[in-house]
């Protein structure tokens, strides 16, 4: 009873992998007074097409044709869709799966950024706590993207050299950063930088550095930490990126540099209803008849 009672957050994802339109549905349930969650429902829909369901405990996988495929049961506290095996018969459905687990989901909080590493990471924690680890990999597979990086830092930060990654113990390193100010060099760790200096080190990797190892990035307000002379740039080299960033890049912001570059061609607006339930929908083409920048609206209270 008590979770019949409960209320339920749906997600739904629409992308296109392939020529094919896939629609990923979740729900989750949530006990308030336990501070508990389960998953009510999972599917994955190649357009009107099954490839996956969780409902009850149970999976019902689906072959390429769409025919019912293994059915089996899953634990309600976590995604089945993430215990999904690789077969001959499920391309469609493991093409899905990898698309995920190759999504970046970030909110940059400078300060949690170490300067030393002792391994390789192939992805970053969700507030950039291990760049210079997931920075050692790109280094060691992609060695060739370091040139354009470290250029594109030199125009936003002032007076940096280069940054290179210098061995304090048998497996670990730390990421110095070298400035030249007044004919004088001198190094610095990452994480004697200010917040504004280790946000743009993160920012610009992604473009720069991701073109190998990032399929989705959503980044939750980038501009934090950001005075205007810096944001601007950076919005113009994401969206410039084309084959060298993300496949593709979800910003979430209130900032109406951000807000006014991509509101006309690619922008969302968020809207959550007294029930809790988020829902995006695109500007109306009547909100840019006035004239007005698509943020001058919004501090206006017109997007409605």
């Amino acid at each position: 009873t008590r979770w019949q009672e409960s209320p339920i957050q749906t997600v739904e994802i629409e992308t296109e992998l392939c020529g094919d339109i896939c629609t990923y549905t979740l729900e989750v349930e949530h006990d308030v007074v336990q501070g508990l969650a389960r998953i009510r429902r999972e599917a994955l829909f190649d357009g009107v097409w099954p490839l996956f369901e969780f409902a009850d405990g149970d999976v019902q996988l689906y072959r390429n044709d769409h025919s019912p495929g293994p059915v089996y049961s899953a634990d309600w506290a976590e995604s089945a869709l993430a215990r999904v095996q690789h077969r001959h018969d499920n391309q469609r459905l493991s093409r899905f799966v990898e698309f995920l687990r190759g999504a970046t989901i970030l909110t940059i909080r400078p300060e949690s950024m170490r300067a030393h590493s002792d391994r390789e990471d192939p992805w970053l924690e969700t507030d950039g706590s291990n760049f210079v680890s997931w920075y050692r990999h790109v280094v060691q597979e992609t060695p060739r993207l370091v040139s354009s990086y470290e250029s594109a830092l030199a125009s936003s930060v002032r007076d940096f050299r280069g940054m290179r990654l210098e061995k304090v113990g048998i497996s670990t390193r730390a990421c110095m950063v070298d400035f030249l100010v007044a004919e004088r060099q001198y190094a610095v760790a990452l994480d004697e930088l200010s917040d504004g200096q280790r946000a743009l080190v993160v920012l610009y990797g992604l473009v720069h550095l991701g073109s190998a190892h990032l399929g989705l990035l959503v980044i939750d307000e980038p501009e934090n930490f950001l005075n205007l002379r810096e944001i601007q740039p950076w919005l113009t080299e994401i969206e410039d990126a084309g084959g060298r960033g993300p496949t593709q890049v979800l910003l979430c912001s209130h900032h109406p540099e951000l807000i006014d570059l991509v509101s006309s061609y690619a922008g969302l607006v968020l809207r959550r209803d007294a029930e809790g339930r988020t829902t995006a929908a695109r500007p109306s083409s009547e909100m840019y008849e006035s004239g007005l920048s698509f943020s001058e609206l919004i501090a206006r209270g017109w997007d409605e």
